[in-house]
């Protein structure tokens, strides 16, 4: 390829994962659809009555959303640390401290950016894969499908519920898509940086990794050069340069004898079975 040529696709290049702070995100938003189920359920009166109610149940349920609440906010300042929130203006929100907000949600924050920081698993294409990452933020093809769904099947999932519970007087009623349409999205040059997590981890997990392995860093690393061409985004002059380095280490990797289980096809992007 000369560096006059652009490459095509066939079809529109998939949209990347979401980010963790759309994760932490949808987290949030999942406490409050949580909050709203739990609150409408409690409105309706003609049960009062009945033998059902119970002395007390009134105010057990009330307490039952006050916890739902607390969850709210503790996933509301994950969600703020996610977007560089510092614990002084966490703490100015909540009339604390920036210490006694720290107190308050350190623990949390940090068992939320545990499996992102030091993950089971890397995938093929960087990002991080772990049983502890809500909604399974697997994505990179070839991936095994989590039990829970996905990331994309969950925020389709609370759309469809919010869509169900949307009034004329809502400010988002008439939109498409009121929950993904503001979810950050990986950009092609993020997803480069993060093929360096799997070249990372490769070192760690294997004394000499396997050069099938490495071939697939390179040839995916290549093909998101490609896709940055295909996007029209200001790319480094040394872009072509560098698209033909990693075919050709590629190439030389595959004809390296090696041992160990090759990971999952990667070649083709326009497929997501995750």
């Amino acid at each position: 390829m000369t560096e006059t040529e652009v490459p095509t696709a066939a079809e529109p290049d998939p949209a990347h994962p979401y980010t963790e702070t759309a994760l932490a995100r949808l987290m949030l938003c999942d406490a409050y659809r949580e909050v709203a189920e739990t609150a409408l359920a409690r409105i309706p009166t003609d049960s009062d009555g009945s033998d059902f109610t119970e002395p007390g149940g009134f105010v057990r349920e009330a307490a039952s959303l006050m916890s739902l609440a607390e969850d709210v906010m503790r996933r509301a300042a994950v969600y703020e640390r996610e977007r560089g929130t510092s614990w002084e203006d966490i703490g100015d929100a909540l009339g604390i401290t920036k210490q006694s907000a720290h107190k308050r949600f350190a623990v949390t924050v940090d068992t939320w950016r545990a499996p992102f920081d030091r993950p089971a698993r890397v995938l093929p294409d960087g990002t991080p894969d772990d049983e502890n990452i809500p909604y399974g933020a697997r994505y990179a093809p070839g991936a095994p499908r989590p039990e829970n769904g996905t990331a994309e099947d969950h925020a389709q999932r609370l759309e469809k519920w919010l869509l169900q519970h949307t009034g004329p007087t809502d400010h988002w009623h008439g939109e498409e898509h009121p929950v993904t349409a503001g979810l950050p999205r990986h950009s092609t040059t993020s997803m480069v940086m993060l093929l360096g997590n799997v070249s990372a981890r490769l070192l760690k997990d294997q004394l000499v990794p396997d050069p099938r392995a490495e071939a697939d860093v390179a040839e995916r690393r290549a093909a998101l050069y490609e896709r940055m061409l295909r996007e029209d985004v200001v790319v480094p002059a040394e872009i072509h340069r560098w698209i033909e380095e990693d075919r050709a280490r590629a190439a030389a990797l595959r004809a390296t004898p090696g041992t160990g289980t090759p990971w999952p096809a990667t070649q083709d992007d326009s497929k997501e079975t995750a």
